[in-house]
């Protein structure tokens, strides 16, 4: 079982920790905050009350041992900076941090950390990609050219199956699933009220208007998808 130390629970540390114990995980989360370290003791198995920003709190924890270190201290630089530093002397390896801000994440990197992330920042993006893109209905971007998107097949795609499609060669893009909405014709809870997904999907796999395409390729062949009509 692999295990891991959240440092701050507020709404994305504590919202990484739950996802860790879903998984299977063993996670050990701190925070300063009774109140929120009572309120983390509904999702998780291990909390304590502690100033990771103290070195000997951290050091009397036998983190050296665990697979990994979420640190996530709201908008507190300083201690931000502090833990991440004592975490990489300690001699955690794997070291994922917010960051609030463009230069907290490069002092954060000056560190060593493993990863750095701007959830606020990757969701305004998300969501800015996902609303000027014409019929995505999601979106996630893979480093500056490469992206995954869930798109609502154009008119000319209904009734048609992938390989009549030719979506590879044609737009060299690859779809990797395919999500059928509900049909609503059947009980609440029967089979027929609920989204099926297709994983890796066959080539006679057929475009419907209940689907909903999940393509992965360049952004540009991607925005060239979409803009079939």
């Amino acid at each position: 079982m692999k295990k891991f130390v959240a440092i701050g629970l507020g709404n994305f540390g504590l919202s990484v920790a739950k996802t860790l114990e879903d998984n299977g995980c063993e996670v050990l989360g701190i925070d300063t905050s009774k109140n929120t370290v009572n309120y983390a003791k509904e999702f998780l198995t291990h909390v304590l009350i502690g100033d990771a920003s103290n070195r000997e709190v951290l050091e009397s924890l036998s983190l050296r041992d665990f697979d990994g270190a979420i640190v996530s201290i709201g908008q507190d630089m300083a201690s931000s900076i502090l833990i991440s530093l004592y975490l990489k002397e300690i001699g955690v390896k794997n070291i994922i941090v917010r960051a609030v801000s463009e230069d907290h994440g490069k002092i954060l990197t000056m560190i060593g950390v493993a990863e750095v992330v701007f959830p606020e920042q990757d969701m305004g993006i998300r969501m800015g990609n996902r609303l000027a893109s014409k019929n995505v209905m999601d979106y996630l971007p893979l480093g500056e050219d490469y992206g995954i998107i869930e798109l609502t097949p154009p008119a000319v795609f209904l009734g048609k199956n992938l390989k009549e499609l030719e979506i590879r060669p044609r737009y060299n893009c690859q779809v990797i699933g395919i999500k059928y909405l509900p049909v609503k014709n059947g009980k609440p809870g029967s089979k027929t009220d609920r989204e099926k997904i297709i994983i890796a999907p066959s080539a006679d796999e057929l475009i419907t208007e209940k689907s909903i395409m999940i393509l992965i390729g360049k952004m540009r062949d991607l925005e060239r998808l979409q803009n079939q009509s």
